[in-house]
């Protein structure tokens, strides 16, 4: 599923009756749980039973119509009966808006986009934009398919709609694409794997080179770093071990050896210090390093341990170099991190430390 850029702005729609229909298709993908609704209850108290396909029919037809013809201020802002209601908040699931406002935040903190299209349209312009009802599939009391029939710029397509009936109407549990998968399980890939590696910083990788001497085990992140010292002759050499996500160390003593990888998600960190020091970031997954690593070279200056850091990249593009920025405005580079290659079963990352 593509990445991409929700506007969050735009704006919603009133109720406005309308009709066109049809029945067979998938299921709804999602598995949140949700009661089924009463019918006679809400027939009672409404005179209108919400649970057939021609109410649906208008329901769907009334989110989209003011889309179709929107009024607009002077900065261009689209007015939706003189109010502006954000459509997302109107007319999607409760479940469909916690996921999109978590991903969203994490998205803002990254300073990346998190949707790059209008998901009601599936396009990112919308001129001449038009739609109607093709097929209503799979409807039961609290879930059906919604497939719509659209053209933009001459081309036509298909929407395709998950509809959940909750807070006594149906509303939108999920955009499906054209290759099956939901906006809802790309939501939920992207908080998980972006939650992980918001733990694990620059900041982290920092205490670790800084304070490699300390001969016990320190948690931080939900990470256990643990330090392996062994003495040849006079010099003492430190071994560190993060394990990190989903990854588990043998039974031997060696540390580092035969480390296991649960999921597609596993990580972790080692760095040995002897005659040289190289330090190195494992990922399982290519996608998980190539994320990590662009997002620390995208850090801005921050402050460790009263030092100011900052993050400059090589002009070759293929490294970054992690510096103190001294009183004199000097720099003292503390490591450079280079993008991720292919290590075995892992993708590396190597951290050059500079002593």
């Amino acid at each position: 599923m593509k990445q991409v850029m929700m506007s969050i702005a735009t704006m919603a729609v009133v109720l406005l009756l309308s009709a066109c229909g049809g029945k067979t298709g998938k299921s709804a993908s999602d598995a949140d749980s949700l009661q089924a609704d009463s019918v006679t209850t809400e027939t009672a108290e409404t005179g209108v039973d919400k649970h057939t396909e021609a109410y649906l029919r208008e329901r769907v037809d009334s989110i989209y119509f003011n889309y179709k013809n929107p009024k607009y201020q002077k900065d261009g802002t689209r007015i939706y009966n003189g109010k502006f209601i954000n459509r997302d908040s109107a007319y999607c699931s409760k479940s469909y808006q916690d996921l999109l406002a978590k991903a969203e935040e994490i998205a803002q903190e990254n300073e990346e986009p998190l949707l790059d299209y209008d998901h009601w349209t599936n396009s990112q312009d919308d001129n001449n934009f038009t739609c109607e009802i093709s097929k209503i599939n799979n409807m039961t009391d609290s879930t059906a398919v919604v497939k719509l029939k659209a053209k933009n710029f001459g081309k036509p397509y298909t929407i395709t709609l998950n509809m959940r009936f909750e807070r006594n109407d149906w509303y939108v549990d999920d955009f499906i694409s054209d290759d099956g998968i939901g906006e809802k399980t790309y939501f939920k890939e992207y908080i998980e794997r972006n939650t992980f590696y918001q733990r694990f910083s620059l900041d982290d990788l920092l205490y670790l080179t800084e304070h490699y001497a300390e001969s016990a085990k320190a948690e931080m992140s939900g990470l256990s770093f643990i330090y392996h010292d062994s003495q040849s002759d006079e010099d003492m050499d430190y071994d560190v071990y993060v394990y990190g996500r989903d990854v588990s160390r043998s039974t031997k003593k060696e540390l580092g050896y035969n480390l296991i990888s649960n999921t597609p998600h596993a990580f972790y960190f080692s760095m040995s210090l002897d005659t040289s020091t190289n330090g190195g970031l494992y990922f399982y997954n290519t996608l998980d390093a190539n994320d990590f690593y662009e997002r620390a070279i995208k850090t801005k200056p921050f402050t460790f341990e009263g030092k100011h850091i900052t993050v400059k990249k090589e002009p070759d593009g293929k490294s970054f170099l992690v510096q103190e920025v001294l009183k004199d405005r000097s720099t003292n580079t503390k490591f450079a991190i280079h993008r991720p290659v292919g290590n075995g079963e892992y993708f590396l990352i190597e951290v050059e430390i500079y002593v």
